[in-house]
């Protein structure tokens, strides 16, 4: 009988459910004795464990000393999971419900899976953990030998391991107080981590086709790129650019000033980079409005579908932008690189803008109302900022912080908590309402013209 109402669910549901179900269990563990030093309430615990399964990043406890080594672990454990699960759904939902798959896009997808043989989840988790664990261990294995000099064997192992899931799951969480501001300078340290960040933001869709296409390149079979590939790679990489030439244009003579050259360049593109995880190389509670809007917008934005990032989505972006080039020129179509977009999948990208957008209005009101002291207090107005920029890290799961997170109340942390959920759960789960097709059939009514603009 539960096995029967369980395969009842909606997609949706199932997802809201198994996360709910990780993020309690992982409060439970969190609020154990053992697991920190001087102990925590639970609403800080529900706070870090779905602040971690949602790899978000957003922390009101230190990871590094409020917990013990075994509370860290539990993190440690609850980012994992949250990393292979958000891959392993999304990745899931897109194939079977989602996207209206043209026959290159079933062919990439056939090829990637047992070549040929039929889509299980079973095949799709196995392969999502295997390209997972390797750039993990690839990671954790050259940040060992950076931090063995400093730390020794054990701790540099330990370190490395950590940082390495945090870095490709874009969790953001670190075991050090500072995030990564001791490595601002160090080369190594922000190249892995930098790189991990990357994969991990590209979805694992797009991994694997970019995996073929460079098998065809060496004359084993010809794949070419999806539209939905291309997409992800030219939005991504352009917003990477374009942020980190804006952050060091901003932040050159302020949080940046007083560094070499090639250290402002380094954090600048470190910065912009971590925009979808959460680590910072410099002091970003320092940093200028112009700048915290900035990151606004491209935390909003987020990662690629089927990654460990959010936000609405790069490919979501670019539709809303090929959308409104479409417009502009008299277009009834959405035409990108040669390919017309769905008309589905271009309303599908706006009602996930249009929720989003909601979802921002709502809880930064909120917050404005209960977190920023009042209309009388001096630091009213200076609050809101941080609240819309916590708001907004919240929502895009990202981990960045403009300085409220520590200060926030009881109710405050609630409200974050929940945001953090539906942050990581609402786009995807707009995407599979959206698109599922009534059974009733369907109907137009009469047309009527409304003035707008």
């Amino acid at each position: 009988m539960a096995s029967q109402k369980l395969l009842e669910l909606r997609p949706s549901q199932l997802l809201a459910g198994v996360f709910i179900g990780i993020i309690t269990t992982g409060a439970i563990a969190l609020k154990l004795p053992f697991s920190t030093y001087e102990g925590i309430s639970f609403v800080d615990a529900l706070f870090t464990a779905t602040s971690a399964t949602c790899v978000t990043g957003l922390m009101v406890a230190d990871a590094g000393t409020v917990f013990t080594p075994f509370g860290q672990i539990v993190i440690l454990a609850l980012i994992q999971i949250g990393g292979l699960g958000i891959m392993t759904f999304s990745t899931f939902f897109m194939i079977i419900l989602g996207r209206s798959l043209s026959m290159k896009e079933s062919s990439i997808i056939f090829n990637a899976f047992d070549h040929g043989h039929k889509l299980s989840i079973r095949n799709l988790l196995r392969k999502v953990m295997l390209l997972t664990f390797s750039v993990e261990l690839l990671g954790a294995v050259i940040l060992f030998f950076r931090w063995l000099p400093d730390y020794g064997a054990g701790r540099a192992l330990y370190y490395a391991v950590f940082h390495s899931i945090s870095g490709f799951c874009n969790a953001g969480i670190t075991l050090f107080p500072d995030s990564l501001l001791s490595f601002s300078e160090d080369f190594v340290v922000n190249g892995v981590i930098g790189t991990l960040i990357v994969i991990g933001s590209l979805g694992f869709l797009t991994i694997v086709e970019l995996q073929l296409f460079s098998e065809r390149r060496r004359g084993r079979r010809r794949v070419p790129l999806s539209l939905n590939c291309k997409l992800v790679l030219i939005v991504t990489f352009s917003l990477i650019i374009i942020c980190a030439l804006l952050t060091f244009v901003m932040e050159r003579s302020n949080v940046l000033a007083g560094m070499p050259l090639h250290d402002q360049v380094m954090a600048s593109l470190f910065q912009s980079i971590s925009r979808t995880a959460g680590f910072i190389t410099v002091d970003f509670h320092e940093f200028t409005n112009g700048s915290l809007y900035l990151y606004i917008l491209l935390m909003f934005v987020g990662a690629a579908p089927g990654s460990v990032g959010g936000g609405i989505k790069v490919t979501t972006f670019g539709i809303l932008i090929a959308l409104a080039f479409s417009r502009l020129k008299a277009r009834d179509t959405v035409n990108m690189m040669n390919r017309t977009v769905p008309d589905e999948i271009v309303s599908r990208s706006l009602s996930i803008m249009f929720v989003s957008v909601q979802i921002i209005v709502v809880f930064t009101l909120v917050l404005l109302y209960t977190e920023s002291g009042g209309p009388t207090s001096p630091l009213h107005r200076e609050m809101f900022m941080q609240i819309m920029f916590e708001t907004v890290s919240a929502f895009g799961t990202v981990g960045l912080s403009a300085g409220a997170t520590s200060h926030l109340s009881e109710f405050g942390k609630v409200a974050i908590t929940l945001l953090m959920l539906i942050g990581r759960l609402g786009p995807l789960a707009v995407t599979l309402a959206v698109g599922r097709r009534s059974a009733r059939g369907r109907f137009r009514y009469s047309e009527e013209n409304v003035m707008v603009g």
